[in-house]
């Protein structure tokens, strides 16, 4: 299983809405995640971070993933709602550490 973490700044005064649309996301929406090849994903906020945590199979890349649910209908009228939301780009993060491939002996693939 391939592992992602994504930040997002979100503009303080949007907090509420933000944290609102995921604690009662379209129903549509968790299906076009699904569909486009995510296995997981897992949303945390801390002072106006939205922490983005998403898992892929090891045979597709996020960006794979990422392009299948961005092509979606109901993911561009997600974007036109939350996207303003958005003090900043989106970053994903860089992998350092993975305690069971370090365990395993393995090295950083991702």
């Amino acid at each position: 299983m391939k592992k992602y973490l994504c930040v997002i700044e979100i503009k303080p005064e949007c907090r509420d809405e933000y944290i609102g649309i995921h604690n009662n996301p379209w129903r549509e929406m968790l299906e076009a995640i699904r569909a486009a090849g995510y296995t997981n994903e897992a949303i945390f906020y801390h002072k106006d971070q939205s922490i983005i945590y998403l898992e892929c199979p090891d045979d597709t890349t996020h960006e794979e993933c990422d392009a299948r649910l961005r092509a979606t209908d109901v993911c561009k009228k997600w974007d036109v709602t939350v996207c303003p939301w958005f003090a900043a780009e989106p970053v994903m993060c860089e992998k350092i550490f993975d305690l069971n491939q370090q365990l395993d002996g393995e090295l950083l693939a991702d």
